[in-house]
């Protein structure tokens, strides 16, 4: 099954990510939403039918094993990590992790993007050029994210310098450590990540995302999520064609100059 173009894949290496429109159905993802208010409800009291109850943000930190919210893990976005990361390269766990729900934060800050909060995942083990532990981040969309509503963030092309500092440091970095090597200098070319309740997000594990500021509209639902892989990655095949794309990004990343970003900030953890 072929679900991600040649453009696509580009975009994944060049950007650091690609969208998988339509992942699962707009009902799918509200059916999923309908667990996670619940659980909000029973964790926190934080109520759909009351605004007043509502946060600036709340976050799940659960996998939900309700049929509704395991159900948007399709055969559709099992397709798309195969083409990143290589067939039977995956290590087949279908669920969707961390639930960053947002209410209204940020929204009345006054700069365009928060400076502050920006990261990659996994702190839960050392990261390293060949790390299997993360994998792919999946950002799964389930609500509508229009532009100003909250998206996540990301800092186009800063995967690419996070595999230059990780491969200058081949014991491996804590999580601190790697993100105190790669904000050193500035980032750029923030974009937010918008699209359609049932849209997955498949981006590079050195990817720097932040949450972004929610100007208007209703709470913005997403999950993230790893594709983790069954064993470290290789980029020394003896076969060039049997690298992933995965692992031709951080070739590339390697092989040729440093990002150059536009619009650079001075951002931390």
């Amino acid at each position: 099954m072929t679900v991600l173009s040649a453009a696509d894949v580009d975009a994944f290496v060049e950007r650091g990510f690609c969208v998988l429109p339509g992942a699962f159905t707009a009902a799918q993802a509200a059916a999923a939403r309908a667990v996670v208010w619940r659980r909000m409800e029973e964790k926190a009291g934080i109520r759909r039918d009351d605004p007043a109850t509502w946060p600036d943000s709340y976050d799940i930190e659960e996998r939900p094993t309700a049929p509704e919210v395991l159900g948007c893990f399709t055969d559709r976005l099992v397709a798309a990590i195969a083409r990143l990361v290589g067939p039977g390269r995956w290590n087949g766990l279908r669920t969707w992790g961390f639930w960053p729900v947002n209410f209204a934060y940020g929204a009345h800050d006054p700069r365009p993007v928060p400076t502050h909060g920006w990261h990659v995942d996994g702190n839960w083990f050392r990261h390293t050029l060949d790390a299997p532990q993360q994998g792919l981040l999946l950002v799964g969309l389930f609500s509508d994210v229009e532009p100003g509503g909250g998206g996540t963030l990301v800092a186009e092309g800063s995967h690419r310098r996070a595999a230059r500092v990780l491969a200058a440091h081949p014991a491996g970095l804590t999580h601190l450590e790697l993100f105190d090597a790669v904000l050193a200098e500035p980032i750029g070319n923030i974009t937010e990540l918008t699209g359609a309740a049932g849209d997955v997000v498949l981006a590079h594990p050195f990817l720097f995302h932040t949450r972004g500021f929610k100007r208007h509209g209703r709470p913005r639902f997403i999950s993230n999520t790893e594709a983790g892989l069954r064993v470290p990655l290789r980029l020394d095949r003896p076969d060039e064609a049997d690298h992933s794309v995965l692992e031709r990004s951080i070739r590339a990343a390697l092989a040729g100059p440093p990002p150059v970003f536009t619009n650079p900030l001075r951002c931390r953890f």
